[in-house]
């Protein structure tokens, strides 16, 4: 089985007195599009700085594209990374900026730099402090997906882009990934961006790792089961512990069941529940379902 292109092991990181990482542990397989997902604070942005070795971790391992993430300047050379805050040389021009920075990599790719300029509308003259926040982030894109790297981290890539730069953003990422085996692991809140693109994902919260897999098989395993008792659900919440997340409200309980749905099923029914319902689930409802259970 080939070496994932990250592998993170146990990573722990504190700034002072908060967690930001607690013991995160996940893996990504080469040529993945993987959604790395979030609360604000769940520890997105610390986990790509210490993949970089722009933070060190307190303990812990990670290896990226085979190199321990000590070997930085391996990774960097193979490596692509748009960050949540974006700054450039103030002093150049958007086409000064695109020619120091292929200047540095040998596998840079001309035709989807002229494509990505001309679909993001750029001007080459334009000075880089005169540029919105989404131009910016439109640079930057094409800096990352031209200069022939193997991994693309990016941490809340899209965040200024209008509606169709969004589009022609994720249809480069999903080029990139289906005609040049690129893994990208891609940080993000934006759930529906996500579900569009993504064939892997890692859900974090608080530091941890609460889910990891491929996307399909991730929503094809996991289902809410709502159950309504004829009295207060709280005394039976333990008997649904070991499937997945509780939540309890009065008479009904909520399990969100992780390949254990027809258990749980049977478990409800043998206790007497007045009704037992089983629900499909959006990305966006399994990660709320998900992140609440974690929350209690």
């Amino acid at each position: 089985m080939a070496e994932p292109a990250i592998d993170i092991q146990g990573l722990m990181k504190s700034y002072g007195a908060k967690q930001a990482l607690n013991g995160l542990t996940f893996a990504v397989p080469r040529g993945a599009l993987a959604g790395f997902v979030g609360l604000n604070g769940a520890g997105k942005t610390t986990t790509l700085r210490v993949l970089l070795q722009m933070a060190k971790a307190d303990a812990g391992a990670a290896r990226m594209l085979g190199f321990d993430i000590s070997n930085s300047v391996a990774i960097r050379e193979r490596t692509a990374f748009i960050p949540e805050k974006k700054e450039l040389f103030p002093y150049m021009r958007v086409g000064e900026v695109v020619g120091f920075t292929k200047a540095f990599y040998p596998k840079w790719r001309g035709d989807l730099e002229r494509k990505l300029a001309d679909s993001f509308e750029l001007d080459y003259q334009q000075k880089i402090p005169q540029l919105s926040k989404g131009t910016l982030t439109k640079l930057y894109a094409l800096l990352a997906f031209c200069r022939g790297a193997e991994l693309l981290l990016l941490d809340e890539p899209t965040d200024g882009l209008d509606p169709l730069a969004v589009e022609v953003f994720l249809q480069a990422l999903v080029s990139l990934c289906a005609e040049e085996g690129v893994t990208v692991l891609f940080s993000s809140h934006r759930l529906n961006e996500m579900e569009q693109v993504a064939d892997y994902l890692c859900l974090i919260h608080k530091g941890r790792c609460l889910m990891n897999g491929a996307l399909d098989d991730l929503k094809s395993s996991c289902r809410r089961v709502v159950m309504v008792f004829t009295n207060d659900s709280q005394p039976l919440a333990a008997e649904f512990a070991a499937a997945g997340p509780v939540r309890h409200d009065g008479r009904t309980l909520t399990v969100l069941a992780k390949d254990h749905v027809e258990a749980v099923v049977e478990r409800a029914r043998s206790l007497e529940a007045r009704s037992v319902e089983v629900q499909q689930l959006s990305l966006r409802e399994m990660f709320l379902d998900l992140v609440k259970g974690d929350s209690k």
